[in-house]
């Protein structure tokens, strides 16, 4: 069987699943299974398979069919042009959470050009980190900010452990805490992906065979904001005055989590949109 006829019996597999990118699924299951890139895949469509490849994408294809995420299959997922390391138990990086590293480097930018700084040293700190997707993206673009990360799942610790001593050096801190719970800060930008669907938004993924937690993904209560509801104040009270928290939420919460900031006292809130022209982030600061 020839890569082209590989690709064409994975597609057909795919088709009319839960995933709604079949072919792309395919190509990089194929390319996994051969051990080169997908752009090398498409260049070698005439080349036959052996059995052993074969064997091991039609596996690859099974875990698929069952809901696994192509990037827990393949061991690694592109995020803002770095391939972390990921699996069971962590959240898979997701191409709309770039908005936030953006929004985050201008306004790492802005605190240097102010010299807002709570030790001397620039200081950031990534909450719900997962396998680290945030902090080490912004670690490596800003190598003279001090970041951390904290995370309360210890698959989340063992991810974000490799992938940052592979892509960071080892350069960032790790803490283990429930919603930065024993992190005294101060920090100058604190940034967070926290789970924030609703109970029945996790169950209904659950039922549709997401495999990823649902400690990351449910942020409890009828509107998916208790978690969110318990992390602004204690966000707050570990920024420096004029320091800055960035969210990422659902758009349809974006007018409810202002309203949480307004409560707490933070100023100057704003949203950016997603690639798709979606609220996705929401950036404001703590009043000095």
């Amino acid at each position: 069987m020839t890569v082209r006829d590989a690709l064409a019996e994975g597609y057909s597999s795919l088709e009319g699943h839960e995933t709604q990118t079949p072919r792309l699924d395919a190509s990089l299951l194929l390319a996994h299974s051969r051990g080169i890139s997908r752009e090398k895949l498409y260049m070698e469509l005439g080349e036959t398979c052996t059995a052993q490849v074969l064997e091991s994408y039609r596996t690859a294809l099974e875990r698929r069919l069952s809901g696994e995420p192509v990037a827990w299959i393949i061991g690694i997922k592109e995020f803002w042009g770095m391939g972390f390391q990921v699996g069971p138990g962590v959240l898979c990086p997701r191409p709309d959470s770039e908005i936030l590293v953006e929004a985050a480097l201008k306004s790492m930018d802005e605190a240097e050009i102010l010299g807002i700084q709570s030790n001397g040293v620039p200081r950031l700190h990534d909450c719900c980190c997962g396998p680290g997707t945030l902090g080490i993206a912004l670690g490596v673009e800003r190598p003279n900010w001090e970041v951390s990360a904290s995370d309360i799942s210890p698959q989340a610790e063992e991810y974000f452990r490799i992938n940052n001593q592979n892509l960071a050096g080892g350069r960032l801190t790790y803490h283990q805490s429930d919603l930065m719970e024993g992190i005294p800060g101060p920090f100058d930008i604190i940034v967070s992906n926290p789970p924030y669907l609703t109970p029945a938004e996790t169950k209904e993924r659950t039922e549709l065979g997401w495999r990823e937690p649902v400690l990351a993904l449910d942020g409890g209560g009828t509107d998916g904001l208790d978690v969110i509801r318990r992390l602004i104040p204690r966000i707050f009270n570990r920024l420096i005055p004029g320091g800055t928290l960035l969210l990422e939420a659902d758009p349809l919460q974006m007018p409810y989590i202002r309203q949480i900031l307004a409560s707490n006292d933070f100023v100057e809130v704003n949203v950016h949109q997603d690639l798709a022209g979606h609220e996705r982030a929401i950036t404001a600061k703590r009043k000095n």
